[in-house]
């Protein structure tokens, strides 16, 4: 019985493979974000005070939560030390929605007017997902508390989906004839496929294995 029911809840190594990828992931792009001469990349009438202050503090306050969902999302800590994923949950969840609003004044605010709809509607939906999250936690609802806390992990991790589009943005969009549309098209695309991959994963997959199944 006990070895059953140590099966019945044993995770798949590829998931800790993916959460070490994604954690090593996401410590070299914080280490290149942080050696890099943003200074550079300074937008016209920008300055220190209104555009680095804001981008710093939006990146120092998202760290926390690209490195608390591996082991906030591992059931083993969430089953064995309860009171701890809770704690570390409020802290995810509270960065969430204050990197969010930062966000959405970065976004609304960035040179590039193409990417201010997009890069807008991610902050604003991961504001969304986050107080949600927090909600149905509150009202002990951990279903939607559940669901509700992937979504909202989904669009905090875009700092990382963003870079590695960009890592591939001149071969993929070669097809596109200026750079501007290329960022436009990026930016869309970090926003679009977290959401994409996680209904997919969520509800979208799950109804239609239901439906198309031999036994339905």
């Amino acid at each position: 019985m006990a070895t059953s029911a140590r099966r019945a809840g044993a995770v798949h190594p590829a998931w800790y493979l993916f959460w070490l990828t994604f954690l090593l992931t996401c410590l070299w792009f914080l280490y290149e974000s942080a050696t890099t001469d943003h200074f550079e990349e300074m937008q016209a009438g920008a300055t220190f005070w209104n555009r680095f202050v804001w981008y710093f503090g939006h990146a120092l306050i998202s760290s926390p939560v690209l490195l608390i969902a591996p082991l906030q999302f591992m059931p083993g800590l969430r089953q064995s030390r309860p009171a701890v994923h809770r704690w570390l949950g409020r802290v995810f969840l509270a960065n969430c929605m204050i990197a969010a609003l930062l966000g959405v004044y970065l976004g609304s605010t960035i040179y590039l007017p193409g990417s201010r709809v997009p890069l807008s509607l991610l902050g604003s939906l991961w504001f969304f997902f986050a107080a949600v999250a927090w909600q149905a936690a509150r009202r002990r609802d951990f279903v939607n508390h559940r669901k509700f806390a992937i979504r909202a992990f989904a669009l905090g991790a875009a700092f990382v989906w963003v870079r590695i589009i960009s890592r591939m943005q001149e071969d993929i969009f070669s097809f596109m004839p200026t750079e501007d549309l290329q960022e436009t098209t990026k930016e869309w695309l970090t926003l679009f496929l977290p959401i994409l991959v996680t209904e997919l994963w969520l509800n979208w997959g799950p109804t239609a294995r239901k439906l198309f199944s031999r036994k339905a």
